[in-house]
C-alpha cells in the first residue's frame, strides 16, 4: 500500500507543480484581466489538488 501511496503523492505533486506554473504564467500576462476566468479555474484546480494531497497525507499518517 505504501508504494501505491507514494506513487499517488508523486503524481499529485507533479500536477500541483504544473498548475502553479500555469497560474504564474497566466498572471504574468499583460492582459491578466481578460484571462481572469482561466486564472480562477486553475486556482480552483490547484486548491483541489492541494486538498487532496493533504487528505492523502492524513490517511498515510493515521495508517502508520
Amino acid at each position: 500500500m505504501s508504494l501505491e501511496f507514494a506513487e499517488a503523492v508523486k503524481v499529485l505533486e507533479e500536477h500541483i507543480e504544473i498548475l502553479k506554473h500555469n497560474l504564474l504564467f497566466l498572471m504574468a500576462e499583460r492582459k491578466a484581466e481578460s484571462l481572469m476566468p482561466q486564472i480562477v479555474t486553475i486556482k480552483r484546480e490547484l486548491d483541489k489538488a492541494v486538498q487532496e494531497r493533504m487528505k492523502l497525507s492524513q490517511i498515510y499518517c493515521f495508517s502508520k
